[in-house]
């Protein structure tokens, strides 16, 4: 019973950490400003590259070393992906 117990905290557990950028991923629509999406995601990013505030990419680093890249023309998000380090 205490194996089972150990194996479905831990299961709980990591499930759980899975999800941490997955909720705030499931609401960032194209179109969002980058107001919005750094709101959503949070301050910590990194500029990737700049033509100017406007027509930016900026990227997030999650725990899992996925990087998280969202592409803005015009102050809209054009589109966002995900590679792995």
């Amino acid at each position: 019973m205490k194996k089972f117990l150990f194996v479905l905290f831990m299961t709980i557990l990591l499930s759980a950490c899975g999800t941490a950028y997955n909720t705030q991923l499931k609401q960032v629509e194209l179109g969002m400003t980058q107001d919005q999406i750094v709101s959503l995601m949070g301050e910590k990013y990194t500029v990737v590259e700049e033509k100017n505030y406007a027509n930016q990419t900026i990227m997030y680093k999650d725990k899992f070393k996925n990087l998280w890249y969202f592409q803005f023309v015009d102050g809209k998000l054009y589109k966002w992906y995900k590679e792995q380090e």
